[in-house]
């Protein structure tokens, strides 16, 4: 009787669908587009791309193991452990690498310009390096037929006052810079230049950061950054809880005059995963105590085991005229001093049962325009960093930066030299004498001088330039006992761009190192270093 009674109701309801005709589809959003005015609304499903595409070929005599981190070699030349670099006899290589970050863009019309959503891939890897498989920074061989993808950001970004120059709040995985600009709306050229140049922290993370210009002329990040996370208690005690490193940032710019800024940094750095974090999942620990990560970040290890521990970052930072809008002259500078203390976990330790760490560094920066384009410049820039004689102490006395944590996790970036300092136009290969700049924890003192002309304005660069750097403690004494020295050489270097179209470029890149005597007594640089790179660079959206 109910299955007969249940037909005849659907009998009815057809009937009476059939009486009335076909019906339309209701937009649920009808009634809010007819009453609300629709004037300055994004245009409908608003899409953007923005695609980055870089290749480059390396002919060097800098020999780097990449099999350790699958296709990726990083690390200061001659230190033993990480990706290993040589120079010496039969040590020249040749590779090509390739680099694609497609940048998608979703401003959909119904948010009512209140929300961005972006999504931020990456595939990297080596010429004729593996195919037929599924890995990272890895996909050139024959066939290729490789699952190679990135996760680089993914995040959304809110703007709670529909003006995303005067608050933006970004949510999920994004870039961190020690800058106070938000990145997804700021060139990358002007993020490099500006704070502390990506010398302590510059690399992606997923976290929280807020954006806010509550007048014009001030500028403040607020910043909630998770660094990794481990079980360390796991295996002892049945503890499966996680314990996090986490990073917060606080910066703010003031305008003191038409490009003319000066700005202040507080940080801190908080670590509870008694070393048990990754920095390469799986193959890499992060932290201070790491015993592998210093070979690919070029920070030292600091002798303490399990440590638990915090960082205090203070810093002050200026910019004048960057874009050469009210002169021929631009500088810029920061200081940055890093303050802590770390604490083992372990009861019987074979190590330092505590460590402090209080180090320093500076960097200063002047440009003169000399001829007819912005490109035609005279530029010198100084580095200063503290350095530490025995990391094996319970003093650290060197500068703190991300490489702690990160493969790596701050990158100066606007140095100007190639092999000194690694030329930082790459894909899965950043090796050179200086790759922290705690200089494995010696600190370091350099000076870089570069000058450049257009050739064809605006068209055909030529840049030469030189850079020579010296450490600010004695390394350690090497293990066929000889006592290197300070002086860690002298660079000169040689580039020619071209730019085929806007955003499209060409480069010829050339550098020679004259190392000195911080190498004495190393059996793995024999040689000085040198380095021929061709890039082509095509920014497109």
């Amino acid at each position: 009787m109910r299955r007969h009674a249940f037909l005849a109701m659907l009998a009815i309801c057809a009937t009476s669908a059939w009486a009335q005709g076909p019906v339309a589809p209701v937009d649920p959003l009808d009634d809010w587009k007819n009453t609300k005015e629709r004037e300055k609304d994004a245009p409908l499903g608003e899409f953007r791309l923005i695609n980055y595409f870089f290749t480059r070929l390396t002919a060097t005599n800098q020999l780097g193991d990449p099999s350790g981190l699958r296709g990726v070699a990083l690390g200061p030349i001659g230190i033993y452990g990480g990706s290993a670099t040589r120079v010496g006899p039969n040590t020249e290589t040749g590779f090509i690498e390739q680099r694609w970050i497609p940048v998608i863009e979703y401003t959909p019309f119904f948010a009512d310009e209140l929300a961005t959503f972006r999504a931020q891939f990456e595939i990297d890897f080596m010429y004729g390096l593996a195919a037929n498989t599924v890995l990272q920074n890895q996909g050139g061989g024959l066939n290729a037929d490789m699952v190679n993808l990135q996760t680089k950001n993914l995040n959304v970004s809110l703007y709670p006052t529909r003006k995303p120059s005067e608050l933006s709040i970004v949510l999920g995985t994004q870039s961190f810079y020690d800058n106070v600009n938000d990145p997804t709306r700021t060139p990358v050229f002007d993020i490099v230049r500006g704070g502390y140049k990506l010398a302590f922290l510059g690399t992606d993370g997923t976290g929280v950061s807020v954006f806010w210009s509550p007048i014009k002329k001030l500028k403040t990040r607020l910043a909630f950054l998770p660094i990794g996370a481990g079980q360390p208690d796991k295996a002892m005690f049945d503890d499966a809880r996680l314990k996090f490193v986490w990073m917060g940032l606080a910066d703010a710019t003031y305008e003191l005059q038409p490009g003319t800024t000066i700005g202040a940094s507080a940080w801190v750095l908080r670590d509870d995963s008694k070393g048990a974090a990754y920095a390469f999942e799986g193959l890499v620990f992060s932290g201070p105590a790491s015993t592998a990560l210093y070979g690919f970040t070029g920070a030292p290890r600091i002798a303490i085991e399990s440590p638990t521990g915090t960082v205090a970052y203070g810093g002050v930072n200026f910019q004048h005229n960057p874009g050469f809008h009210t002169g021929d002259f631009a500088a810029a500078g920061w200081f940055m001093m890093s303050a802590g203390q770390f604490t083992s976990a372990r009861e019987n330790t074979l190590f330092n049962k505590q460590v402090s760490v209080l180090g320093f560094a500076a960097n200063a920066e002047v440009l003169y325009k000399w001829g007819r384009t912005n490109n035609d410049l005279i530029t010198a820039e100084g580095l200063f960093s503290s350095g530490d004689s025995n990391t094996a102490d319970d003093k650290y006395t060197g500068v703190f930066t991300s490489n702690f944590y990160g493969l790596p996790g701050a990158v100066w970036f606007n140095h100007r030299s190639l092999i000194l300092f690694p030329f930082t136009s790459t894909v899965n290969n950043y090796t050179g004498a200086v790759t922290d700049i705690s200089n494995q924890g010696y600190g370091v003192t350099a000076g870089i001088l570069t000058g450049a002309y257009d050739l064809i304005p605006n068209t055909l660069n030529l840049k030469l330039g030189t850079a020579a750097a010296t450490a600010n403690a004695n390394p350690a004494v090497q293990p066929n006992g000889t006592q290197p020295g300070r002086f860690m050489g002298v660079e000169v270097n040689a580039e020619l761009k071209w730019t085929i179209r806007y955003l499209m470029t060409v480069g010829l890149h050339g550098a020679y190192m004259f190392r000195g005597s911080f190498y004495d007594g190393s059996d793995r640089v024999t040689a000085n270093p040198w380095a021929l790179f061709s890039t082509f660079t095509w920014y497109a959206f």
